[in-house]
């Protein structure tokens, strides 16, 4: 247990096979979804699970370094003295974690890496005036209803948000070299 948080032998299996899928993966773009949040600054705000245990492996640690940073893996000793796995390389080249959970639409930046946090909960009752800020940097928060589109190109991904009758409030782009040298 880290911070409350209860580390399994099945989250260490889990966040193996997530982290081997991501190491192995060639995809120009990756994106991780989730029910929870793991950013958030409305009601049920950051997860401290998946920041614990998740984020590391999504992290990239600066798009201006053409090479990733290497960080030394962490073990730990599981109940019955087991090794488990700790993910601790933070250069999977996750672009966005995509979640539900919070009802509301909201872009948070890491301000560590170029890991994007899109909370897309807005299709059910809105918490309306529940704000809590976290570590990151928010771009976006909306409390109310509505929906979210992502369009996805080669090089090229562009995020809206949109209220319920489809007026786009937040619009958001990236682009990324299509064969990055390394």
């Amino acid at each position: 247990s880290q911070n409350n948080v209860i580390y399994t032998a099945s989250h260490s299996f889990l966040l193996q096979e997530l982290d081997s899928a991501l190491e192995t993966s060639t995809a120009q773009w990756k994106f991780v979804v989730g029910h929870h949040t793991m950013r958030s600054v409305s009601d049920h705000g950051d997860t401290d699970e998946l920041v614990q245990l998740l984020l590391p492996i999504l992290k990239v640690m600066n798009l201006l370094s053409p090479r990733p940073l290497v960080v030394e893996e962490e073990t730990s000793r599981g109940p019955h003295g087991s090794r488990t796995y700790l993910p601790s390389l933070q250069a999977r080249n996750v672009d966005m974690y995509i979640n539900g959970h919070d009802h509301c639409l909201e872009h948070i930046s890491s301000l560590d890496s170029s890991l994007q946090f899109l909370t897309s909960g807005g299709g059910s009752k809105a918490w309306r005036g529940v704000y809590k800020p976290n570590a990151d940097k928010l771009r976006f928060f909306y409390d109310g209803q509505g929906f979210t589109s992502l369009q996805v190109t080669g090089t090229r991904l562009e995020m809206v948000f949109y209220d319920v009758q489809g007026n786009a409030l937040y619009r958001w782009s990236t682009t990324k070299e299509l064969h990055p040298s390394l």
